[in-house]
């Protein structure tokens, strides 16, 4: 069953299942989280390889579907707010137009429903090929990624996926070579002409190029009622970059 972690009593409300990108994990909401105290119950899961995870073959979307349909069936929730960001939209995307009846809310983060360009290869094959059993510190970490990954910020968060065993050997908690070997899975999404009438709120970084404006029929043509919505200042992760506009925005949608 999936990683995953409640903040927040249960009220009886639907919870704010929470879902997060690539390379991720559910502490990657933690400050959105620890925001909705006293507001909602927010139900944070690591997704298939990530985090907590169990490391598991295959990463596609309806996998990753079919795995919170367990946990939901698990824990008893019947009907739930669903958010993802990057390829946790992508998920929560896909078990909305598979399950439309359970979706009371939907809130994706910068991504859209369509197959992008490859653009991770080079930093997976810099993690892939990082000589961890030779580091003596993250900081070496942090130098190997750099000529690859430019931004400290970026690093920082790739490299909270590097744990460290009881013999202080460094090692990846992620399923990295799982991850890798279906990325081009993960960069797709999987073809439907259903749709999912439930409220939808698509959130976007106006610094980010992964959701175009030519996206919005598209958007559309699958979440008929979605509301799109830009936070100028933010990239891809608005949660984390612009966390006062990115909870503003929710808060206004679910409220």
């Amino acid at each position: 069953m999936l990683n995953h972690q409640f903040h927040g009593e249960a009220d009886g409300r639907p919870p704010l299942v929470v879902l997060h990108g690539l390379l991720g994990s559910l502490d990657n909401w933690n400050t959105f989280a620890r925001s909705q105290t006293g507001k909602r119950s927010v139900l944070a899961v690591d997704l298939r390889n990530h985090g907590g995870s169990p490391h598991v073959e295959g990463m596609s979307y309806r996998q990753m579907a079919d795995d919170l349909l367990e946990l939901l069936d698990a824990l008893a929730i019947a009907r739930f707010d669903l958010m993802g960001h990057s390829m946790g939209g992508k998920a929560a995307m896909t078990l909305a137009l598979q399950q439309p009846d359970l979706i009371q809310r939907l809130l994706v983060v910068d991504i859209a429903p369509k197959t992008y360009p490859p653009r991770h290869q080079a930093l997976l094959q810099a993690m892939l090929t990082m000589p961890l059993a030779e580091l003596g510190s993250r900081k070496q970490a942090d130098e190997w990624l750099a000529p690859t990954v430019k931004h400290p910020f970026e690093r920082g968060f790739l490299l909270k996926n590097l744990g460290r065993n009881r013999a202080g050997r460094f090692y990846w908690q992620c399923n990295l070579p799982e991850i890798a070997r279906h990325y081009l899975k993960i960069s797709g999404f999987p073809a439907s002409d259903v749709q999912c009438a439930a409220p939808a709120l698509f959130i976007h970084g106006g610094q980010s190029d992964y959701v175009a404006e030519t996206d919005r029929q598209l958007i559309r043509q699958h979440f008929p009622a979605a509301e799109l919505a830009v936070i100028e200042a933010a990239g891809h992760l608005p949660h984390v970059q612009t966390p006062a506009e990115f909870i503003t925005l929710v808060e206004s949608f679910l409220d």
